[in-house]
């Protein structure tokens, strides 16, 4: 397989977006600079501020454009725990789309709530596999396109114009370091950013407990994770999917995990020095910088992808609690 994206194609498509998303601002981390040498430049794509609060909105919105009025004419269905869900009810609201999505019952319900609000009739299944399997009848017995959460072409270029914003914004960098759950986004990123900035070195970052994409790229195939387990939920893809495992596997540096209490203190260090309130997700890429990529990326230009803020206070506040 051909796991590299056409830049001229991704440029283009990321201007055809250009009504419905936002170019989410690249910002210098001066307080996490200072736990390294001096010739350490951090920078952070805060890709949080995007419309939905996560980067899913532009591979949803891309699988949307791709189809024609007869396959949507019954509207759309997806699966997720959250913001791939979100992310399609927006797309097909702003478009004028049917969409049913189907999320586990242990869905955050902040996430149920925004998926309502913005017109999407919600279904409970009783955990993540039975979400999948659910989805699948849904979109046999209605006829509804099915808009995968991670894996596909149309996602993979979605996620690829993120790392043409990140290349426009800082050609400089000699490493980004991106969260993976189903590898969705670190597909089309880490190709866009291969391709374009060859040198760069790109990490991909998972919880110890919910690792499919660091289990596959060891095993050389997508791989199932039986006992998911990580406040990280936006990141519990319970496996991996051929596409999207072969674009992060040919174009990773490195697979990197973290435990649960990394992605706690880095929330913790995201609000107490930068005034930052983000998901678990999120926190990865800085979980990883300042764990097990410390000594290897001090005095490189650094790119942190901040992918993410769906989350309520009272959520919040129990993940923040490192654990013993």
């Amino acid at each position: 397989m051909n796991t590299s994206v056409d830049l001229v194609a991704i440029k283009k498509l990321r201007s055809t977006l250009d009504d419905y998303i936002v170019n989410t601002p690249m910002v210098r981390c001066y307080d996490l600079e200072q736990r390294f040498s001096k010739n350490t430049k951090i920078f952070a794509k805060m890709e949080f501020l995007q419309h939905t609060g996560t980067f899913k909105l532009r591979g949803a919105l891309t699988s949307l454009l791709s189809l024609n009025k007869n396959q949507l004419k019954n509207g759309v269905t997806a699966v997720s725990a959250g913001n791939h869900a979100i992310a399609i009810a927006y797309a097909s609201r702003v478009l004028g789309i049917n969409a049913k999505v189907v999320m586990p019952k242990s869905s955050n319900i902040f996430r149920v709530e925004s998926c309502r609000k913005l017109g999407a009739e919600v279904v409970f299944a009783d955990d993540a596999t039975a979400a999948f399997r659910k989805v699948e009848t849904i979109k046999q017995k209605e006829n509804r396109a099915f808009i995968h959460p991670f894996e596909g072409i149309d996602i993979i270029h979605g996620t690829a114009t993120l790392g043409y914003e990140i290349c426009e914004q800082y050609s400089e960098m000699n490493a980004v370091v991106v969260p993976i759950g189903g590898g969705g986004l670190c597909a089309g990123l880490s190709s866009y950013v291969r391709g374009k900035l060859p040198s760069t070195s790109i990490y991909g970052v998972e919880p110890f407990h919910a690792n499919s994409i660091n289990e596959s790229i060891k095993n050389n195939s997508p791989q199932k994770i039986k006992n998911m387990a990580t406040i990280a939920d936006s990141l519990a893809a319970p496996f991996a999917m051929p596409i999207s495992f072969e674009y992060c596997r040919d174009n990773l540096t490195q697979s990197l995990l973290v435990s649960e209490n990394q992605i706690a203190q880095s929330m913790n260090l995201l609000f107490d020095e930068m005034n930052l309130a983000i998901e678990p997700a999120c926190a990865v890429s800085t979980a990883a910088l300042l764990g097990p990529l410390k000594e290897k990326l001090d005095g490189k230009k650094i790119v942190l992808i901040m992918c993410g803020s769906n989350i309520d206070w009272h959520t919040y506040k129990n993940n923040t609690q490192l654990i013993n």
